[in-house]
């Protein structure tokens, strides 16, 4: 078995991966290229196969090539062949790409031993969001294919786009006897996993949005009285991770806050070190002071959700401060306070319903995002099923997902018969698909749900 690694963005990293994996197979591997590839501890800098051919005995592995700087080049044309004629399996490195994740090949890339028997077309995910010109090798031909210039953010379907056009068509029609497969190289994420499932099968690159596979983001509690108690305790059932920031250890205690994520028992003066990015913050401290202090520390941060709670005259009271602080109008405006809807709650219970309530409704105005965090960060395999379209009544909309692993299934796209029937279809999966699932109460053919609505799901191995 011969194999050509072509592309960008792995391929070192996935020739050597193929080497370990059919070397535990009790298989004889030969590593070479027929362009240039980087010199390793363990390459043999020579064009004599006789000394190639003494190591892959000895250990079962040879990586070899003529020296040329700090890489190697092709070995000559009678040496590979008989090296080729003694290896259980030649991978051969076959394209260059400068590091880069991305390329489009110019005429003479890239170039196939003629005994190989199969081409891999690697590319890199990581290339995804970041400006054309920062991530790919021969930006003018890149560009030329894609239509764009060099500051534009690559998507998956500009990826897609380069390795059908540069690699996957060109490929197939010069050498119809050699197996082309596509292989993209992602970080592990669920997102890349996924659009490398739908380009591997075939699939248009595009069905996926990001920020559907951006986690909630976290919530944030200042204080731990008894409201931050409760939406504590009700956030974590929604999916958001949260932490409590308190300076009062009595109460600050794992009974009391047994669904979240982080204790953190510091003062408000140091409420900065506790912040992120894009985070909910729930203000419910114990006095006014502290209200003030928070609120001014969060304010002008980038945030997700700000809430304080407290009377009108509390709240005018603090907003008054902050106006003598300097703080912009349009900035105090964006304050949540009274916090939460007006439901008329009284409890903390109900008071943390108001507040969650209102907190949902401000973040789904921006956030795309129903993913929980254990279906983003679960590594074991399974099928992916995405909502991609909804129509009508429906449980979940478009961006709702779940994972169907062997023994687990993470998130959801609704519940009901509809989800029973995508996860008997997911087990039976071996490659990408869409099916679309009519959601008529009662009506003919249709599935018993007392919704009415269509639901189009797109499930992928990942």
């Amino acid at each position: 078995m011969i194999q050509a690694v072509v592309g960008s963005g792995g391929k070192t990293t996935l020739i050597h991966k193929k080497a370990a994996e059919y070397r535990s197979q009790g298989k004889t591997v030969f590593v070479t290229t027929t362009t240039h590839m980087r010199i390793e501890p363990d390459t043999l800098l020579t064009d004599d196969a006789g000394e190639i051919l003494r190591r892959l005995t000895e250990t079962g592995y040879a990586m070899a090539g003529r020296p040329e700087g700090e890489k190697i080049k092709a070995l000559s044309p009678a040496v590979y062949r008989e090296v080729c004629a003694q290896a259980d399996v030649v991978l051969v490195e076959a394209d260059g790409s400068k590091g880069m994740p991305l390329k489009y090949p110019h005429a003479a890339e890239p170039v196939i031993p003629d005994n190989a028997d199969t081409i891999l077309v690697v590319c890199g995910l990581n290339a995804l969001g970041h400006p054309a010109r920062e991530v790919c090798h021969r930006l003018e031909l890149v560009t030329d294919c894609l239509g764009i210039d060099g500051d534009t953010l690559v998507t998956p379907k500009h990826i897609q786009r380069l390795m059908t056009d540069g690699y996957l068509k060109p490929l197939r029609a010069k050498y119809p006897d050699k197996a082309v497969t596509l292989v993209p190289r992602t970080d592990g994420s669920l997102y890349q996993r996924a659009v490398a499932a739908l380009m591997t099968s075939g699939m248009d690159a595009g069905l996926l949005r990001q920020e559907w596979f951006q986690p909630q983001p976290r919530l944030i509690v200042c204080g731990a009285g008894h409201v931050g108690r409760e939406v504590a305790e009700l956030a974590a059932r929604l999916d958001f991770t949260v932490r409590v920031v308190d300076d009062r250890a009595d109460l600050l205690t794992r009974e009391r806050f047994p669904a979240a994520d982080e204790l953190v028992c510091d003062s408000f003066d140091h409420l900065s070190r506790h912040m992120e990015a894009g985070a909910c913050y729930v203000v419910v401290t114990p006095n006014h002071k502290a209200d003030y202090q928070c609120v001014a520390t969060i304010l002008p941060t980038e945030y997700s959700y700000l809430g304080m709670m407290g009377s009108k005259h509390k709240v005018a009271a603090t907003f008054a401060r902050l106006r003598e602080a300097g703080f912009a109008e349009d900035r105090i405006g964006r304050i949540f306070a009274p916090i939460g809807l007006p439901i008329g709650a009284v409890t903390p219970a109900e008071i943390a319903v108001s507040i969650l309530a209102q907190l949902i409704q401000e973040k789904n105005r921006t956030h795309a995002a129903s993913a929980d965090r254990s279906l983003l960060a679960n590594r074991e395999p399974g099928v992916l099923c995405v909502v991609i379209e909804a129509e009508g009544s429906v449980p979940r909309g478009a961006g709702s997902m779940m994972l169907v692993g062997r023994e687990h299934l993470l998130g959801s796209i609704g519940g009901g018969q509809s989800e029973h029937l995508a996860i008997l279809h997911a087990k039976g999966l071996t490659g990408g698909d869409i099916q679309t699932y009519q959601l008529h109460h009662g009506a003919a053919g249709g599935l018993d749900m007392v919704c009415g609505g269509r639901i189009q799901v797109l499930f992928l191995p990942v």
